[in-house]
């Protein structure tokens, strides 16, 4: 047996083989080596900011984690996406590994081995029990100060454990995606692999809103939306968002707009379009609610032109739609309300969402 360590011919064999069994089997796969190397998409990516940006789009929950051993050491892990793949797939999936490892760490070692995949209560527990172990930066090749500065700090804070950036950041992803659905904090936790206590404070410190009020306000945004675009009767738009009661999404919908679903609709039936913006962590609190919305637009590629009245700033068009004289125009809602200073005046602090709406101003 060779003690040999692993070359970047090495990497590259494995990274092209990876790709050429999610090819022959439709099962996406992606290797995660302990001395911060990514194998994905037939690319070997070295560099952590790059490495983040590849993973920060995939939807990991649902992937099978084969921990990989070199010898008697944990030396790191292959994923495969397990969506609608059955285990016995999975446990063929894990022979083939074991020998595309092997054969392409030729001339390495041959005590490369692929174990059987993670539970997720094994996942959970694994996050749950590292939460009281802070890693040192010689030994967390991801830690805070190996990322670039935006990732390095929130709202100001410097994070101690990139874990946790991690955490809150797959906790506020899944709401997004299940914004539509009941979600309660036992639930999104789960999702993380976190104690529901703990991702509380984790919300409360990096986003500085509680868990309730941060998943009602993206409801209530898209409640906007849905009564302000279309038809959906009232009781059906409650349901689409997860509530039991059509009483009690009456009530939080007032308690955020101050006008009940019915009476926002009558106000609000002309608008023609709605541009909603979620919070994410890449907010910072000393940023305006107009730097937020420019990078957010920015990021997804839509127009947008402004313009300027005694240091005032105001977007004049989104997309296709631009102010008429006096008649229709952007204005922008932050958690329901519409604040009187324009949008480079108000900051981001304790914001969840913010929406641009193109109205007539006659209503």
């Amino acid at each position: 047996m060779s003690n040999t360590s692993p070359t970047q011919e090495n990497y590259s064999n494995l990274a092209h083989a990876l790709a050429k069994f999610t090819s022959l089997t439709q099962i996406k796969a992606l290797c995660y080596s302990f001395n911060g190397i990514l194998l994905k998409d037939d690319a070997v990516f070295l560099n952590n900011s790059a490495i983040k940006r590849n993973l920060a789009g995939e939807a990991l929950e649902h992937f099978a984690i084969f921990p990989v051993t070199l010898g008697t050491q944990l030396w790191g892990t292959i994923m495969c996406d397990a969506k609608n793949v059955s285990k016995k797939r999975l446990t063929l999936a894990q022979g083939y590994l074991t020998d595309t490892l092997r054969e392409s760490f030729t001339g390495t070692t041959d005590s490369l081995t692929v174990w059987d995949a993670l539970t997720a209560d094994q996942v959970k527990q694994i996050n749950y029990f590292h939460n009281f172990f802070p890693l040192t930066e010689q030994h967390d090749p991801l830690s805070p100060t190996s990322v670039s500065p935006a990732l390095a700090t929130i709202n100001g804070q410097t994070i101690s454990n990139s874990d946790a950036y991690h955490s809150i950041k797959l906790a506020v992803a899944y709401i997004h995606k299940h914004i539509q659905q009941s979600l309660s904090l036992n639930d999104v936790a789960e999702a993380a692999y976190l104690s529901p206590s703990y991702l509380s404070r984790l919300f409360k410190k990096y986003l500085h809103v509680n868990f309730v009020e941060y998943v009602n306000n993206q409801k209530i945004a898209l409640a906007q939306e849905k009564l302000a675009l279309t038809l959906i009767p009232i009781n059906q738009i409650s349901a689409q968002l997860g509530f039991a009661q059509t009483s009690y999404f009456t009530k939080i919908f007032k308690r955020k707009t101050h006008m009940t679903p019915s009476e926002f609709r009558q106000h609000n039936h002309a608008i023609q379009k709605v541009y909603t913006i979620p919070r994410d962590l890449d907010w910072d609190d000393a940023t305006s609610i107009y730097d937020v919305t420019k990078n957010y637009f920015q990021h997804h590629d839509i127009n947008y032109q402004t313009d300027s009245d005694d240091g005032d700033t105001y977007l004049t068009r989104i997309g296709d739609l631009a102010d008429t004289e006096g008649s229709r125009g952007w204005v922008y809602t932050v958690d329901g309300q519409q604040p009187l200073q324009s949008a480079n005046e108000v900051n981001a602090k304790n914001k969840s969402v913010i929406q641009w709406v193109y109205m007539n101003y006659a209503n």
